[in-house]
């Protein structure tokens, strides 16, 4: 009796492992088909997500400088970098003891971002917009020439983000 070192094969026949090239190529295409179709909305949904992100940051910092106005009990003011805010923000107190001091600051917000209204929205010490009234800023892609996201400011001092245009 004669013993093989591999018994599950049988005599002579060798199986094929691998692809072939037509199969690796048919792959490939199909994969660059499929990366061609999702990279543009993917542009897309980083876009959006970096516009949220400001925001959502914006109006974090507004709730700042309204919660720092009333807890020192004077002006705090949210005072835009650059035209349009092109280059971030600060947080700043403005009245006090602390005058000058700047409790947060902001980096730019990026390519194609920028942010429409006032340049600078002061805290009086009871969390209401200095002058009264409301705030609106808006949040622009200037790529695409779309106002993405709007923040207002009520009468209260209160901040929040809205999805669109400002009206």
């Amino acid at each position: 009796m004669r013993t093989t070192p591999y018994p599950f094969r049988s005599s002579g026949l060798r199986r094929q492992a691998g692809f072939t090239l037509i199969e690796a190529l048919i792959v490939m295409t199909i994969m660059t088909v499929l990366v061609s179709v999702a990279l543009p909305s993917f542009s897309d949904f980083t876009r959006e997500q970096r516009i949220r992100a400001a925001s959502f940051d914006l109006v974090s910092d507004l709730m700042l400088a309204r919660s720092e106005a009333i807890k020192r009990s004077g002006t705090v003011s949210l005072n835009l970098r650059g035209t349009g805010g092109e280059q971030g923000w600060s947080v700043r107190v403005d009245s006090g003891l602390h005058a000058g001091v700047v409790i947060r600051s902001r980096d730019a917000l990026g390519n194609a971002i920028a942010l429409d209204g006032a340049s600078s929205l002061v805290f009086d010490r009871n969390g209401r917009l200095s002058g009264g009234g409301t705030a609106l800023m808006a949040i622009n892609d200037q790529a695409r020439a779309i106002t993405r996201r709007c923040v207002l400011v009520d009468l209260s001092g209160m901040a929040q983000s809205r999805v669109g245009a400002c009206a």
